[in-house]
């Protein structure tokens, strides 16, 4: 069922409108173009002369951007609302569906990325691999978010806008256009608590330092603790307040 609400949401929003996938690959890679051209004059490297501040940007932002689909998360139980009076149906599939559907997506943007990063003379190793991690521990942590966030839309239609004008916040507090290492370790000891560094630092792992999670052991613990209680939370919220969904609709 899930697999199937997928497609059908990845066709809804893609393929039935003229250019839809195109313009939605463009989007992340044109926001990169233009933070290159902001910031490339302050930030003409990563810190390594091996690695362009292009490619370095780039894998920050595809990670990013997978993150910025639970504002289209929060939503979900409302563009589905005609299911919500269907009493044996399971609401909880909803944001995962959309979730499957906004991966299928992002595969494709992490292809192009990576045609772009070997266009850069950046070949990604065995490590590339270790992006299903990453990118399933993001899922994760979006699943638990989205629940809680969808479940309180129907109730507080606002809680879009608090997001949105979160997502811009948090953007500038993730290190997705300057590094970790250049901020003071008063200030650093403070954002490594931002669980999206963990994700974007793990994409360029992946993809241009080849190292592994494991060499992390106690942000990848903090990173879990983190999602299965977020996930404990957004069940728990979506259990409680599923009784009420037809009654705000």
């Amino acid at each position: 069922m899930i697999l199937s609400l997928a497609v059908r949401d990845f066709k809804r929003r893609y393929v039935k409108n003229v250019f839809g996938i195109l313009w939605a690959i463009a989007d992340p890679i044109a926001f990169v173009g233009i933070l290159y051209l902001i910031f490339s004059t302050r930030f003409n490297s990563s810190g390594s002369d091996e690695i362009p501040f292009v490619a370095y940007l780039l894998c920050g932002n595809i990670a990013f951007d997978l993150y910025g689909t639970l504002q289209n998360l929060t939503q979900v139980n409302k563009d589905y609302e005609f299911l919500i009076k269907k009493v044996h149906f399971q609401m909880a599939l909803l944001p995962v569906a959309r979730l499957v559907s906004a991966l299928m997506l992002h595969g494709i943007v992490v292809l192009v990325a990576i045609t772009i990063l070997i266009f850069n003379g950046i070949w990604p190793g065995i490590y590339c691999v270790q992006l299903l991690y990453y990118t399933a521990a993001l899922a994760v942590f979006l699943t638990g978010a989205s629940w809680l966030t969808s479940s309180v839309y129907l109730f507080f239609p606002d809680i879009s806008h608090v997001i949105a004008i979160f997502n811009r916040i948090l953007f500038f507090l993730t290190p997705i256009f300057w590094r970790m290492e250049d901020l003071p370790q008063t200030i650093a000891k403070w954002l490594v608590l931002n669980p999206l560094v963990y994700i974007v630092n793990g994409y360029r792992d992946s993809l241009l330092y080849g190292s592994g999670f494991w060499n992390y052991p106690w942000q990848t613990l903090y990173f879990w603790v983190f999602a299965l209680a977020l996930l404990w939370a957004g069940i728990t919220l979506h259990n409680k307040l599923r009784p009420h969904f037809a009654e705000v609709i």
